[in-house]
């Protein structure tokens, strides 16, 4: 058959549906276009033949991510810009993930972040992106967000992102910062200076001792804001100073012999 009468002509492709040939070029090279997604490509004639051409508009990364013409792989080496999102899609779609990470079971990634060649281009015109030891943040420009999106993520260094996400593991039990010791008969809070925990005092009720972790953490989140106020977006750095410490926890409900916890 003449390679001018495949134009017009539809084939089935092994994984990717039917296309349907656009365009003769040469003896070898057809322009195709893809039934269900509409992506144009060129094309080897042989491979058409035997299936094996790829739609690069199908979400193929965690069920939900579109490659398009980006390459995952650059001279034998993963782009940081693949391997940034390929993680925040496995955050939010992977149910082997959510089972180790619970908070995560609710986020998601927005349309436009779904498609690798605008998170690409997206992450280029950030600041901080090619700094080296920054994280990209979701959580900074609004609190509890659950959507990654251009509207809600920030590059931070790691400072400013472990400094906001220090679990406490008494969280459901006592304020944040908070804990009761029964030796003492008093409650006490903390807060961890980057390198250690720092015991702030002693207090004879939870809101008390809250009151304190509370005041000290935001003014340590100002004072790391101010230290890297010139290198930070503007939108993390006002964020920051913003900034009011919260607790899941009512520490006026909470007395000596409410869920009593031995620290050693």
């Amino acid at each position: 058959m003449n390679e001018l009468n495949y134009e017009g002509k539809i084939f089935k492709t092994n994984n990717y549906g039917s296309l349907i040939v656009t365009k003769y070029i040469n003896g070898s090279k057809v322009h195709i276009k893809f039934i269900d997604t509409g992506y144009e490509t060129v094309a080897d004639m042989g491979q058409i033949k035997k299936g094996n051409v790829k739609d690069r508009l199908v979400a193929t990364v965690w069920g939900v991510g579109v490659l398009g013409d980006e390459p995952a792989c650059v001279n034998g080496k993963t782009p940081k810009e693949y391997m940034l999102w390929g993680s925040m899609l496995q955050r939010c779609y992977d149910d082997k993930y959510h089972s180790k990470h619970p908070t995560y079971k609710d986020c998601y990634v927005s349309e436009k972040f779904k498609y690798y060649p605008y998170f690409k281009d997206w992450c280029s015109e950030q600041i901080g992106f090619n700094q080296t030891g920054w994280d990209l943040d979701k959580d900074i420009l609004v609190r509890g967000n659950k959507s990654y999106s251009e509207d809600t993520c920030v590059f931070v260094p790691q400072e400013i992102n472990k400094l906001l996400n220090r679990q406490d593991k008494n969280q459901d039990k006592y304020p944040l910062g908070v804990y009761y010791d029964s030796r003492e008969n008093n409650f006490q809070s903390k807060i961890h200076n980057g390198k250690k925990p720092v015991r702030l005092g002693r207090f004879s009720t939870a809101e008390e001792a809250f009151q304190a972790y509370k005041q000290a953490k935001e003014a340590q989140i100002k004072a790391v804001a101010n230290k890297w106020k010139d290198q930070i977006d503007t939108r993390a750095y006002e964020a920051l100073m913003a900034y009011q410490v919260e607790s899941q926890v009512d520490p006026r409900n909470i007395s000596p012999n409410t869920k009593v916890i031995n620290h050693g």
